[in-house]
């Protein structure tokens, strides 16, 4: 009997987990940009990387950027932390692109991130921020 109920809430535990993992789904391009952004700024790329692009060069590209971050001292990570951000252009490139500009208050420096609609879900296309085809200037 007891592991019939343990069986039954392990069961509805992994139930659970699942659907909140549906709803966490970004609904829009602006909800995947802020997510990413703020996942950045906390360190925090496992949530991060469920939000980009997976094709060779965004994998490459944002192992680099962890490795850098990583390599943070912790008076850095904190201010990047405590950081909050603005969201300074949102522009719908397309129905499936948009490009976000936005600055935090640690670096004060604008930079862009490019979000697409890939297969009903939107994505951080991380290459784009070396790119110097922005459509925003």
């Amino acid at each position: 009997m007891i592991k019939k109920i343990f069986f039954a809430t392990l069961v509805s535990t992994l139930f659970i987990q699942c659907k909140q993992k549906e709803i966490d789904k970004p609904e829009t391009a602006l909800d995947a940009g802020r997510a990413f952004i703020r996942a950045s700024l906390d360190g925090n790329f496992k949530d991060a990387e469920t939000l980009l692009l997976k094709d060779s060069q965004n994998v490459q590209m944002f192992s680099s950027y962890k490795t850098f971050y990583d390599r943070l001292p912790g008076d850095k990570k904190n201010h990047y932390k405590k950081a909050s951000y603005t969201i300074n252009k949102y522009q719908d490139v397309n129905d499936s692109t948009t490009i976000i500009n936005y600055s935090n208050d640690y670096m004060k420096k604008p930079m862009e991130i490019k979000v697409v609609r890939i297969q009903q879900e939107w994505k951080v296309d991380f290459k784009y921020i070396t790119s110097e085809n922005s459509p925003l200037n």
